[in-house]
């Protein structure tokens, strides 16, 4: 299936190098740039933005200062893709996900997809066909959804 033209970007804030595959498949998919948090150009006009993170705790100072500049004018969606615990059990991500809705940019809480990044040590970055056509799908999905 061809991925809708609208307006991405992929970001990342891990240091597992499996999570920043998932990313790369998503841009990939979609023909959009992949950065790490935070980019080298700031997001400007994008219909949705995925940001894939590992996380558990209190998130980085990069993560929540990206996170609280994402505001509509630079982001009117995001979609989280998550190496970390439920969102019941992670209070990282419950802090990134107030941090986003503070700055007025809708957070898609019901689709966030949750990845098992793998061991943080000698952790490979190869994922399965099955992962990517996984994750490529959960993306679109978002896309038609928000188109």
């Amino acid at each position: 299936m061809a991925a809708p033209k609208v307006k991405v970007r992929v970001m990342h804030s891990t240091k597992k190098a499996k999570v920043k595959t998932f990313a790369t498949a998503i841009s990939e998919a979609f023909k959009c740039l992949v950065n790490d948090v935070p980019p080298a150009y700031p997001c400007d006009k994008e219909r949705v933005v995925f940001i894939g993170m590992t996380i558990k705790d209190a998130p980085d100072d990069k993560l929540r200062l990206f996170c609280r500049e994402l505001t509509p004018a630079r982001a009117h969606n995001v979609a989280l893709f998550v190496d970390g615990p439920q969102l019941d059990n992670n209070p990282g991500l419950k802090t990134v996900i107030e941090t986003l809705k503070e700055a007025g940019t809708n957070v898609l809480t019901d689709d966030i997809y949750y990845v098992n990044g793998g061991p943080a040590i000698f952790g490979g970055k190869k994922i399965s066909l099955e992962e990517r056509t996984e994750i490529v799908r959960w993306a679109e999905a978002i896309v038609t959804k928000l188109s």
